[in-house]
Parts: structure tokens; sequence; C-alpha cells
């Protein structure tokens, strides 16, 4: 019996899939990626700005590292961020984009930072 005809319907029926999948998943590392970024360098900028918490100067911290806010609340030792990052392979499904936030405050208690998420 010959299944060399199967084997290729098959293969040609699941390549596609595999390629979405494969999508996906590097769309998703992509993100996540992107969302570890911004709530690291939200952490070193509340630290290093502890002192100095002016807004011109975390504006200024963010656009250094290449992160273009389309949100930004900065209040009493508080920043709450939001920005957009371009999705690689969305536009096969029509998302252009992904949004990313964050919210953290800080405080020092004996000359040591303490961070806290919502």
């Amino acid at each position: 019996m010959n299944n060399k005809g199967q084997t290729l319907l098959a293969f040609v029926l699941l390549l596609p899939v595999f390629i979405i999948f494969l999508a996906f998943v590097v769309d998703t590392g992509y993100f996540l990626k992107e969302n570890t970024k911004l709530n690291n360098l939200t952490k070193t900028i509340l630290k290093e700005t502890y002192d100095d918490f002016r807004e011109d100067k975390i504006k200024e911290l963010y656009k250094i590292n290449n992160i273009e806010p389309t949100y930004l609340k900065i209040t009493n030792y508080e920043i709450e961020v939001k920005t957009e990052v371009d999705s690689i392979f969305g536009s096969i499904i029509g998302l252009k984009s992904y949004e990313i936030q964050t919210k953290m405050q800080i405080t020092k208690d004996n000359n040591e930072f303490i961070i806290t998420k919502e």
C-alpha cells in the first residue's frame, strides 16, 4: 500500500497550523520580554529618582531607554505607566500592537527600598 499521498496531504494541511502556533509562541515571548523590561526599568527609575522625584527626569529616563509611554501618571513616589509594543506576527490576526502596563510604588525604610507592584 502506498501512503505517500496521505503523508503529503497531512503535511500540507498541518504546516500552516504549525506556523501559526510558532508565530504565537514567538509573539508571546516577545510580549513577556518587553513586559519584564518595563517592570525592571520602572523599578530602576523609582530607585534612582527617589531623592529627586521629578516628572521631567522620569520621562527622560523612559525616553533614554527607548520606551515611549502612551500613559504616564506620576504621584507621590508612585509611577503608573502604559506603553504599546509592536506585534511581530499579530498582523496575521489583525493585532498590530500589545499594550503593556505597570504600576509601582516605592518607600524607604532604614535605608532599604521597598517597591510594591499593584
